[in-house]
């Protein structure tokens, strides 16, 4: 079963532009291509599993909500650093 989800793994990561693509390509920069493609072998066993318990389709649009909220909590955790070693922050209206 193994071999059948890196092989699926390795594919998603051939695709063109979708999320599990860019996950893989930012793991791999950091881990190497072997350990990204298991990492991601066992992200594609979590989707699937979720899928069949919650009965619902695969959309690609639930990532990019995640990937929003994830950016606005890096952006708070950054800001929560900078201040707590004394730096002053100067958020723009736009970007809060």
């Amino acid at each position: 079963m193994k071999s059948v989800l890196c092989q699926c793994a390795w594919a998603s990561s051939r695709s063109k532009k979708n999320y599990l693509r860019e996950w893989f390509f930012r793991l791999s920069r950091r881990r190497g291509m072997k350990k990204a493609t298991i990492a991601l072998a066992r992200k594609m066993v979590v989707i699937i599993y979720n899928m069949l318990t919650k009965g619902e389709c695969y959309d690609e649009k639930s990532f990019t909500t995640a990937q929003a909220k994830h950016e606005d909590v890096r952006k708070k955790r950054l800001i929560m650093e900078a201040k707590r070693l004394g730096l002053e922050i100067v958020v723009p209206p736009e970007a809060a």
